[in-house]
């Protein structure tokens, strides 16, 4: 069970039609971006042959009617397994300036995340 009442810090966005390549440095997964914040990011339908770890990966996200492509480092926060693939939470540690803009751009354009509904989503989460 979740304990951190500060689990959402932030507004989150839904995001469609973007993808990201994840990388460990050896293996690269694809993935589909649920949705993002200004320090964090939700993929899904990422294979569960995906090693979630405690380190640094690189992510690359892509997609949309702009067709920028954005580079970041991340680092998972929790997963939720879902047969052959696996829904995986992360914190951005490193991104660049235009990945910044461009969801500061979107916050107020777009609708957030219940956030009701989403403590009753997180119910079943590994966390680190």
């Amino acid at each position: 069970m979740l304990e951190d009442i500060n689990f959402r810090k932030q507004d989150r966005v839904k995001l469609r039609g973007y993808i990201a390549d994840i990388s460990d440095g050896t293996f690269e997964y694809d993935a589909i971006i649920e949705d993002i914040s200004l320090e964090g990011l939700c993929l899904t339908d990422l294979s569960n042959k995906f090693a979630v770890e405690k380190k640094i990966y690189t992510a690359v996200v892509s997609g949309g009617p702009d067709a920028d492509s954005y580079k970041l480092q991340v680092q998972p926060r929790w997963v939720r397994r879902h047969g052959d693939f696996i829904e995986v939470g992360f914190t951005v540690i490193r991104s660049p300036t235009k990945w910044k803009r461009f969801i500061r751009d979107l916050i107020p354009k777009k609708g957030t995340v219940n956030m009701e509904e989403e403590w009753e989503r997180c119910s079943n989460l590994s966390l680190w």
